[in-house]
């Protein structure tokens, strides 16, 4: 059904969305699914709390037409906020179930063997838009979104951009 090339989707601290036979049925069509998730963000587990994937077999099928029984599809990338040098530790799960903070801990992610390191030029200010889960010592307010504007300002031509931010080089040694 689906061609030449598999069906791909990303997902971003999502939740279980169907039961096993949802499951079941993605692993067919070959539709390919990674899951990125923060470790400490308990909202990926809900709904399915209970009866998911991890329990054993006998009542996998048991309850595999139950509306209460999720199970989640693909490959996860489990990240952990604890291993960035710009994160505070913090368990608001406003912060830990943040996109922002996500596309933060993505960018810094390159095996779970090696350090943290970030590799885009992605402002780390919009880990704080809308939380406060940067470090004090960077300087950015939190919940600095302004409805607005955006946090966007005006250049000299007219076009909207964000204001610019010193460079904190190749990570702070903190």
């Amino acid at each position: 059904m689906g061609g030449m090339y598999p069906y791909v989707c990303s997902s971003f601290a999502g939740p279980g969305v169907g039961n096993l036979r949802f499951r079941d049925r993605l692993d067919e069509l070959g539709v390919k699914v990674l899951r990125v998730v923060n470790v400490h963000d308990k909202m990926p587990m809900i709904p399915g709390i209970i009866l998911n994937e991890c329990v054993p077999s006998v009542l996998q099928k048991l309850f595999e037409m139950s509306p209460w029984c999720y199970s989640h599809v693909g490959v996860e990338l489990a990240l952990d906020h604890k291993k960035s040098p710009f994160l505070k530790e913090t368990n608001d799960p406003v912060c830990i179930h943040n996109l922002e903070g996500l596309f933060h801990l993505l960018d810094g992610y390159h095996s779970k063997d090696s350090r943290f390191r970030l590799a885009s030029r992605r402002d780390i200010a919009l880990v704080n838009k809308t939380c406060d889960f940067l470090k004090d010592h960077f300087l950015v307010p939190p919940n600095w979104w302004e409805t607005e504007n955006r946090g966007l300002i005006r250049d000299t031509a007219g076009h909207w951009m964000q204001p610019q931010r010193h460079d904190i080089g190749d990570h702070l040694h903190t």
